[in-house]
């Protein structure tokens, strides 16, 4: 595959005189130009959301012809799909940032739940990526389904790690606890992006007392 031709636009000459005459591309310029384009992509849709995300913006930001994303992406469903993938890769990065520096598992655990809910209202636009209902993939899919488990994976080993030290007994598996944590602190983001917090609680304030009651309620013992 290292020696693999694959004949696509010339990205220089289209820009100059917009023919389109063919050039051979190895198989890495093609994906650096495929991540280059999704780059451009991923900033219009944060910018404006998705109807900001068309092949004409993504041309015209990107300073090539109109046609030549089409050679990398044949809708816009394959983008978002692509940009699905990009925002749980995304977060799953974010996850093992905050987890990292922690030595005590417990506060891994709270590191991560609070980086979740802060990179999400950060970037609220990104976030909505990780559900959306505009790709054409199937949530089953596999390329699709392992970004989902990079992410909510952190998550698991962070729990795991609690688990084999003692910290805590848990009343559930792992996944479940982890997919437990996910959704709850999902659901606080969407009250918060949704301006439903509205009622004497920030998800600020909201945040800590979460942690506690699911740590009660899946843990054999308080977590303080």
């Amino acid at each position: 595959m290292d020696e693999q031709i694959i004949f696509f636009t010339s990205l220089n000459k289209c820009c100059k005189n917009n023919r389109m005459p063919r050039t051979a591309m190895k198989i890495e310029e093609v994906e650096a130009v495929r991540s280059e384009l999704l780059a451009v992509a991923e900033n219009l849709y944060e910018e404006g959301g998705p109807e900001a995300m068309s092949f004409r913006a993504i041309a015209q930001r990107y300073g090539c012809s109109n046609t030549m994303p089409y050679s990398y992406f044949g809708s816009k469903a394959d983008i978002v799909d692509a940009l699905r993938i990009r925002a749980y890769q995304w977060l799953q990065g974010v996850l093992e940032k905050a987890a990292a520096p922690a030595t005590d598992p417990l506060e891994a655990l709270r590191s991560l739940a609070a980086a979740y809910v802060e990179a999400a209202c950060a970037r609220p636009r990104i976030y909505e990526l990780l559900y959306s209902q505009d790709g054409a993939k199937e949530e089953t899919d596999p390329e699709l389904v392992e970004a989902k488990w990079g992410a909510l994976g952190v998550c698991q080993r962070v729990i795991e790690d609690a688990a084999a030290s003692s910290a805590i007994r848990l009343r559930v598996d792992t996944v479940t606890t982890a997919q437990l944590f996910w959704a709850s602190a999902h659901g606080l983001v969407s009250l918060h992006t949704g301006g439903f917090l509205v009622l004497g609680h920030s998800v600020d304030d909201l945040l800590p007392a979460l942690f506690s009651t699911l740590t009660i309620g899946m843990f054999d013992q308080e977590v303080s």
